[in-house]
């Protein structure tokens, strides 16, 4: 199991960008690591941002997790604007074409001894 941990709001959020966000469609990469840096698995979704507030941005998740919702810290820096092309996911075969934005984020799962 994976989760955020600690104070994952963002002092200097920009509500104004994160808003501009809601309604784009967002592509989305999370790469998962043990506590000594091993790489453990990737996990790729996408859908649409239907929310943006300090506390993170809700996905509304498509595809192979249709109806499943997704919160993203807060952190902005890791939304980048998507080139046009086709996208196609490792993780579930899907492809996808043109989002609007890109996201990426690597997790290190806490050494819990």
């Amino acid at each position: 199991m994976y989760e955020w941990q600690g104070d994952i709001r963002e002092p200097d959020f920009d509500l104004e960008l994160a808003s501009s966000y809601v309604g784009k469609y967002i592509l989305i990469g999370v790469s998962y690591f043990d506590a000594a840096g091993n790489f453990i698995e990737q996990k790729q979704m996408h859908g649409v941002v239907s929310s943006a507030s300090p506390e993170g941005l809700t996905i509304s998740l498509r595809g192979a997790r249709e109806g499943e919702s997704w919160v993203m810290p807060p952190n902005l820096d890791s939304v980048s604007v998507a080139s046009p092309g086709l996208y196609s996911l490792r993780s579930t075969g899907e492809e996808i074409e043109n989002p609007d934005l890109l996201s990426t984020w690597n997790v290190t799962k806490p050494n819990r001894s």
